[in-house]
């Protein structure tokens, strides 16, 4: 499925223009009576899942008597940016729907806390590292479609580095995660190498969970926890399911995850510690193949 174009926009979009509507004490049915379109034509576009058309929009603020300037230019200039075309568009044909709102949230958030118990995140992850562990995911890919798989998960780290705010990312990670073996030996190696060089970056907070830590439910499935500076923007929860992914975004399912990541923490090895043992498992896999003498 297509990509809609960035999410972010539109939501913000939605919120003003159903806060504008409400202040002129008019319900959707009244909206779309005047302006002659359907009633879930008004209701997608406050939601943020109707592709917006600059007319529409001025059509909107008209009806709602809207006479600032600078807002009407800042919903217009909105309505621009939930048209333009995502940077993963080209790679639509790969691109689920969920997959889609996935990273239009991960390219706006101010926040990002990923708590992953299987594989190495994909923000951390090397072309030949993801390559492998797509060849096991999809075996029934072409190589033209894993390569797209490859060239969308490079495209996700490649858009935090464009960013002038990049994210602040806080990272637990399963320490079976560092020794789960994806590719052969010089895979894993090299994906460790960039994972402590990717550790030591200022935007980024990484920390094992370790073994020695015993089980805890939190640490029994992959969650992400989406945060926003503007007030216009959902805080989001994406949790990775065997049965299928799921969103929360009601507030106090958003908090009950934040605090579960935070309880995480607690249990997990200091920044420096899980620096440390990375750095320990380099060239382990790889030493492993050496001879005898």
């Amino acid at each position: 499925m297509p990509s809609q174009g960035p999410l972010i926009p539109r939501r913000r979009l939605g919120q003003l223009l159903r806060e504008l509507r409400e202040a002129a004490g008019m319900h959707l049915e009244d909206a779309a009576e005047r302006l002659e379109c359907s009633v879930s034509k008004v209701s997608r576009l406050e939601t943020g899942r109707g592709i917006p058309k600059q007319r529409d929009v001025r059509d909107l603020l008209a009806l709602y008597e809207v006479d600032d300037q600078k807002l009407i230019d800042r919903l217009v200039r909105l309505a621009g940016d939930g048209r333009r075309q995502a940077w993963w568009q080209d790679l639509s044909e790969i691109v689920s729907t969920n997959t889609d709102t996935f990273i239009a949230l991960e390219s706006e958030a101010t926040n990002l806390r990923y708590c992953v118990q299987s594989v190495i995140p994909g923000v951390f992850q090397t072309a030949e590292y993801a390559r492998e562990l797509f060849r096991a995911l999809y075996p029934r890919d072409t190589e033209q479609a894993r390569q797209k798989r490859v060239d969308l998960r490079l495209g996700r780290q490649a858009s935090f580095a464009g960013r002038e705010d990049k994210p602040r990312i806080s990272t637990i990670m399963d320490e079976a995660t560092l020794h789960r073996m994806v590719g052969g030996p010089e895979v894993m190696d090299g994906q460790l190498r960039a994972l402590l060089e990717a550790s030591a970056r200022q935007d980024v907070t990484l920390r094992i969970y370790p073994f020695s830590a015993g089980p805890d439910l939190g640490n029994q499935c992959t969650f992400v926890v989406f945060t926003f500076e503007s007030e216009y923007d959902r805080n989001s929860v994406h949790i990775e399911l065997g049965a299928g992914d799921r969103w929360l975004e009601q507030e106090s399912d958003v908090l009950r995850y934040a605090r579960l990541f935070d309880d995480l923490g607690r249990k997990c090895l200091t920044v420096e510690e899980s620096r440390t043992k990375i750095s320990s498992m380099i060239g382990t896999y790889t030493s492993k193949d050496q001879p005898a003498q």
